[in-house]
């Protein structure tokens, strides 16, 4: 049937308009020579839209592969690469300063825990400055060494999960044992009650389950977040939170436990409560620095649940890789066990304490090991400069020595993915070696400044020594026990998905071990 008038137009335009657009584009962000961005090398496909990275992230190979492929890039166009339209990332040890200075999180990537009123999802400088100078008085060193007897309640407890398990047949998951461990310990210290996950594994393994499950779905959230809210409203809408997964319907659980508490501790009215240790939100409440918004149910129900699920993730993974590797390599068990033997002839029949532990060089190299291998957080921790541009010298690749502009307010990154597996700062990167720490020399306080699994600048992880501490203490627990490992290999504690975290093969059961009574 013959086209009349009106129709030839409406698809003319509809050509001419979608030719024009994509004309545009490929100028503006291929050709223009006013936009130093174009000068950047990587993939065109890249530069011209955000479905290349949105396709690594969500869908090659079942999603979370963007790290891997954005480490290939480097290795063909060099240091810096432009990864989608308006985005950077830079693959030198040299430029993380620069990247990590006091400047502004983007937000293209990373709001997948949907936890927007948290102060690691606050924006601009002043916002997150705020936030996180109201938390900084319960992470300090300080205040963190006041925590000892809470530490150590859960250390002996620890060690009383281990000792149980010394029985013929039985198979500890230490995943899910270091799960229990880590969230206790920040649950009692957020709220001021008492927690025990450790008492109950079955359950610290659905809890554990659960966050992994959430964080698969992280990616999907980042690029789509408001499909996500819609869908997931108008399925319970019309279904109820019956409809939803599972592990969905235990996290809106878990965050309507976590309302409930804050809107207690915030209608108690009372100046001297009683609590076991320190509580956080009990003194947030009170804090001068936040502002009444900012003592909102909402917003602290967000704080909440970041503070607890990263505080439980992060010293939980490496407590886990170390576990496997002591148990891997018995000569790291050896020497960790040969150094807090020394270190208790000097206070012999008394624990060793927590500030020892934490001056104990070779039990600190083997933590910082595993922390480099746990990576921390994967997914791109961007940040701008909204009104300065940065210049950028390629230090390798083919256009060694060729100077980039990187316009204001562009979001740049670097993966710990590509600076924890550099070869040049840690030579055969993959190997678990702790002896990479150890020393004063140069070369070691110039890796350890590298290192950026707790993050890098003014936004580096709050509860760095918090973890520090409650992993010494439970490292010299695990010293008194012989480990096997349990149908578990290397995949195990290696990096496969970049879901927020490094997560494993699909499958995986976590690192499970048989314990035994250390022999004499």
């Amino acid at each position: 049937m013959a086209l009349n008038w009106w129709q030839e137009q409406l698809i003319t335009t509809i050509v001419c308009g979608t030719g024009a657009l994509l004309g545009y584009l490929v100028y503006d962000r291929l050709l223009d020579p006013r936009n130093p961005s174009t000068r950047i090398p990587g993939p065109k496909l890249a530069a011209l839209t955000a479905w290349y990275a949105t396709y690594y992230d969500c869908f090659h190979k079942g999603g979370g592969q963007y790290p891997f492929k954005i480490k290939q890039l480097h290795d063909k166009y060099g240091p810096i690469i432009r990864i989608a339209p308006h985005e950077v990332h830079v693959s030198d040890p040299e430029f993380l300063e620069k990247i990590y200075a006091t400047r502004n999180r983007n937000s293209i990537v990373g709001d997948g825990l949907m936890v927007d009123g948290s102060v690691g999802s606050a924006k601009d400088f002043a916002t997150h400055k705020m936030r996180r100078d109201a938390l900084n008085p319960f992470f300090c060193h300080k205040a963190v060494m006041e925590l000892e007897p809470l530490l150590r309640s859960k250390a002996s407890q620890l060690r009383g999960v281990l000792e149980s398990y010394v029985v013929p047949n039985s198979v500890l998951n230490v995943s899910d044992l270091f799960f229990a461990y880590s969230n206790d310990i920040l649950r009692t210290f957020s709220f001021g009650s008492e927690e025990n996950l450790l008492a109950n594994l079955d359950e610290a393994h659905k809890q554990r389950e659960d966050l992994a499950s959430l964080l698969r779905g992280s990616n999907i959230a980042n690029h789509f977040g408001s499909l996500v809210r819609l869908f997931s409203g108008l399925v319970v809408g019309f279904k109820g939170p019956q409809a939803l997964p599972p592990a969905m319907r235990d996290i809106i659980a878990f965050r309507s436990q976590s309302r409930k508490t804050i809107e207690a501790i915030l209608a108690d009215p009372s100046d001297n409560y009683k609590c076991a240790t320190r509580s956080v939100f009990y003194e947030l409440r009170d804090s001068p620095i936040l502002p009444p918004h900012e003592k909102s149910v909402d917003r602290l129900q967000d704080e909440a649940t970041l503070l607890i699920m990263a505080g439980t993730e992060s010293p939980a993974k490496t407590l886990t890789i170390t576990a496997f590797y002591l148990a891997y390599m018995p000569e790291v068990m050896h020497r960790l066990r040969e150094e807090l033997y020394e270190a208790r002839t000097h206070a012999p029949g008394q624990k060793l304490s927590l500030s020892t532990l934490l001056n104990l060089s070779y039990m600190q190299a083997v933590i910082m090991e595993a922390n480099r291998l746990s990576l921390g957080v994967t997914i791109r921790m961007q940040r701008t400069a909204p009104s300065e541009t940065l210049i950028y010298t390629a230090s390798y690749g083919p256009k060694k020595g060729t100077a980039y502009v990187i316009p204001a307010n562009t979001p740049m990154s670097t993966l710990t993915w590509c600076t924890h597996t550099n070869e040049t700062l840690f030579p055969d990167p993959l190997r678990f070696d702790p002896e990479r720490w150890l020393g004063s020399g140069q070369e070691v306080s110039y890796r350890k400044r590298c290192m950026h699994s707790f993050g890098k600048g003014n936004r580096r992880c709050l509860g760095m020594s918090l973890a520090n501490a409650e992993m010494s203490l439970a490292l010299a627990m695990l010293t008194e026990y012989d480990l096997k490992l349990f149908e578990t290999d290397e995949s195990d504690v290696s990096f496969h998905y970049d879901f927020q975290v490094a997560h494993p093969p699909h499958g995986s059961k976590g690192v499970r071990v048989v314990v035994s009574k250390l022999a004499n």
